[in-house]
Parts: C-alpha cells; sequence; structure tokens
C-alpha cells in the first residue's frame, strides 16, 4: 500500500512537472515585445560604446596636455638651475 501511495505521488509530481514545462517552457520564437527590448537595449550599448570612445579621446587629450605641462615645467625648472648656478659663481 505505502509503495503503491509513494509510485502514485511520484507519477503525479513527473505528471506536474512535465505539464510546468509545457506551459511555462520557452517559446522557439521571441514576441514583438521581446524584440524590442532586443533591439532597444543594442541601442543602447551603442550609445554608451561612442561615450566610451569619446570619454577615451577626452582622456587621452588631456593626458596629452598634462605630459606637455609637465615638460615646460620641467624646462623651466632646469632653466631655474642653471641661473641659479650661474649666479652662485
Amino acid at each position: 500500500m505505502l509503495r503503491q501511495h509513494r509510485n502514485l505521488v511520484t507519477l503525479a509530481l513527473a505528471l506536474l512537472f512535465a505539464l510546468s514545462l509545457v506551459l511555462f517552457g520557452c517559446s522557439s520564437k521571441p514576441d514583438a515585445e521581446q524584440l524590442k527590448q532586443l533591439n532597444d537595449l543594442k541601442e543602447e550599448y551603442a550609445a554608451l560604446q561612442r561615450e566610451v570612445a569619446s570619454k577615451e579621446q577626452a582622456k587621452a587629450q588631456a593626458e596629452r596636455e598634462i605630459a606637455d605641462k609637465n615638460a615646460k615645467l620641467k624646462k623651466c625648472n632646469d632653466d631655474k638651475q642653471i641661473v641659479k648656478q650661474r649666479l652662485g659663481q
């Protein structure tokens, strides 16, 4: 009797699982709303990629400006040292 009950419960669970797969399973084709969401995400991704590229260009420009100013500062410091040396003699 207990064995039959277990078999019945197991069968019922298996049927319930199979039914849930049928009812809630993945469809083979996305619907129009899902396609729209996908296209929106693709557009957002492309916009973010463009923004990243723009920010990287701005960063590179800022780094070049910093390097130029550092080079000028080094030249000024070198000139200052030369003047100090010549005045000290």
